[in-house]
């Protein structure tokens, strides 16, 4: 519960909020003992009675402690009262750099200014990799500005962790960090090294000089979508005098970190330098235009999630699983009223501006979901084909609503054109990673239909609607990658899974629960086949499989109602091995889990799962 001020905590005495945020509290409080007043930041209790959050908490703290840098908030002291973790650190009395910027520079800092506080908080970061550690929320609200002594600060290691940490304790989500600002592979859960705090402080960078982001959306799907794909935006656009800094800001903004400078430092330096050159002088060449667009980011899924998963009980022998309504929730795109024609034919298979006409939103089985009517919206395609088949690229361009994914790559398999791409979607108030699948059949008349479905990795959601694509001209080939670049698509021997299946748990305790009803499956890859998807769905729900090297994983976890009475939190793990040897369509896929369950009388355990085919 939040401390009041005036109280006592742990000693010290609460004298005003300072903030709050996703990791807690920060209170300006006097010290216990000494002359001094500290910035002093309270764990909610929920958090503090969670053992990762308390680890990551205390793993702050320890890490923080032992930094000492001019520029580095210090830390002084950390423990627990009543419950609540709390750390102390130095207080600034002032302001921080993006609240500067909204109540006195709305169109951004003098350069000047920018610049000083990019230099000292490059230094402060070059200093904190070296001892390891990464900060990872690099943004404006972080950095602090002493009104006395104009120094400059930057605060809130609160997602700082070891570089090489193989335990990834303090691995978070974006509900934590601040997507505005983050890289690519953050976003899509890769592994991470110091270029990543560049990138942010590239975009913390543009939003000093120009006074927002980079990438603005009311949709948080659309910015992440943004920082993975879309072209990197010039300052000089906004500020045309600071032309010379756009290249320096866009290497460092590089969608590949390969491609970025090889120190916060490094990046500073140069773009001081490029602002003293002479005019129309311009010592670097932008990156280069990545050959493909990359497909929306893979999210880590969160720690905590309230998510509805297939519950499987050992004392409760039946199947309790919740189907979700993606689409009640994200608009694909706006309505709008088309009536011209059809355009004439393209040279290509699939290649022309397309109207696509979205039918209202269903589960899976066909049930209608409420709140998510019939839209529209429309696409530019371009295609090629070569001797390994057709591919296409296909670029969002129109709608006012809400996209997932704005960039497809098609192929042509058979007589379909697929597509399958990532995003991320909020599920139960989590961001969680969503595969967004269209299957498009050519028709006589030259639209192109069939269905796009949206199914996350934790049996969250699962939903689908019909698609027609009409074409109504054509295509800006300048805005729609060149599919000719493209490397052919990769196979996987995931795909084998499909048809209908049987689905049966044993329980290492003796209990059983088996499926009600067949479930059907249909696997999906990435073009690259690294990861597909193996949707399992019946009319009581879903069961999603990833399959990546050699096997399928499956993750839920949520609080469900338990059938002996209350609810029952659940955490369900389960690994399948791709069978050896393989036939196509696999006639039995096996494998073992285990289900945690807390909360209620509903037991879980080590357990047994077996999908069964029954038929195509």
């Amino acid at each position: 519960m939040p401390v009041s001020v005036g109280e006592t905590f742990a000693g010290f005495t609460i004298l005003r909020v300072l903030g709050a945020g996703g990791m807690g509290t920060v209170y300006l409080a006097a010290h216990p003992r000494l002359p001094r007043q500290d910035a002093l930041k309270v764990l909610p209790a929920q958090w503090t009675a969670d053992p990762e959050y308390r680890e990551r908490f205390l793993r702050e703290a320890d890490l923080t402690a032992s930094l000492s840098h001019p520029n580095i908030l210090g830390v002084h002291d950390r423990g627990e009262h009543d419950g609540q973790l709390w750390i102390s650190m130095d207080y600034v009395g002032g302001t921080d750099a993006s609240k500067l910027i909204r109540e006195h520079h709305p169109d951004g800092l003098p350069v000047g200014r920018a610049l000083e506080i990019v230099t000292a908080v490059a230094s402060a970061l070059d200093y904190a990799h070296e001892q390891g550690l990464l900060h990872r929320d690099i943004k404006p609200a972080n950095i602090l500005l002493d009104a006395k002594a104009q120094r400059i600060f930057l605060a809130d290691f609160g997602i700082a962790r070891l570089i090489d940490d193989p335990a990834g304790l303090t691995a978070t989500n974006m509900a934590v960090g601040t997507m505005s600002y983050a890289a690519p592979e953050q976003l899509r859960g890769e592994p991470l090294d110091g270029r990543t705090d560049q990138y942010a402080l590239a975009c913390t960078a543009f939003d000093l000089l120009t006074g927002s982001p980079p990438y603005v959306d009311s949709n948080p799907a659309v910015v992440i979508t943004k920082h993975v794909a879309a072209a990197i935006p010039s300052v000089s656009e906004r500020r045309p005098e600071l032309a010379a800094l756009d290249p320096v800001l866009a290497r460092a903004m590089a969608k590949t970190p390969k491609d970025r400078y090889a120190s916060c430092g490094e990046f500073a330096r140069e773009l001081n330098s490029a602002l003293n050159q002479p005019s129309g002088h311009i010592r670097h060449a932008p990156p280069p235009p990545p050959t493909r667009p990359e497909p929306a980011p893979t999210l880590m899924t969160p720690t905590r999630r309230v998510s509805r998963p297939k519950l499987i009980a050992a004392l409760a022998g039946t199947v309790l699983i919740v189907a979700a309504a993606i689409f009640a929730g994200v608009a694909l795109v706006g309505r709008q009223d088309h009536t011209a024609p059809p355009a004439p034919a393209a040279p290509y298979p699939f290649s022309g501006t397309y109207r696509a006409d979205y039918g209202p939103g269903t589960d899976l089985e066909g049930k209608p979901v409420i709140g998510a009517p019939p839209m529209t919206g429309t696409w530019d395609v371009r295609s090629n084909c070569g001797a390994g088949g057709c591919v296409a690229t296909a670029s969002y361009t129109g709608g006012s609503g809400m996209v997932l994914v704005s960039n497809l790559v098609f192929d042509q398999i058979g007589a379909n054109w697929l597509a399958v791409g990532l995003a991320s979607t909020p599920c139960n108030d989590a961001p969680t990673e969503v595969w967004v699948v269209f299957t498009l059949q050519p028709q006589p008349d030259g639209t192109l239909t069939g269905e796009t479905t949206r199914s996350t990795i934790n049996s969250c959601s699962a939903a689908k609607r019909t698609v027609t694509f009409t074409r109504t001209g054509d295509p800006d080939l300048a805005k729609v990658p060149d599919p000719a670049s493209l490397p052919p698509r990769s196979p996987s021997p995931s795909t084998a899974l499909r048809g209908r299946y049987h689905e049966t748990i044993t329980y290492a305790n003796g209990g059983s629960a088996p499926g009600q009803d067949d479930l059907t499956v249909r696997t999906v890859c990435l073009r690259t086949g690294e990861r597909c998807l193996s949707l399992f769905h019946a009319v009581d729900g879903v069961v999603p499989l990833v399959f990546s090297g050699t096997k399928w994983t499956r993750n839920d976890e949520g609080t469900v109602p338990c059938n002996l009475g209350g609810t029952v939190h659940i955490k369900l793990t389960a690994e399948y091995p791709l069978p050896d040897p393989l036939q196509d369509p696999i006639p039995l896929l096996t494998g073992h889990g285990h289900n945690e369950t807390t909360g209620s009388a509903c037991a879980g355990g080590d357990f047994e799962d077996k999908f069964e085919r029954t038929g195509d």
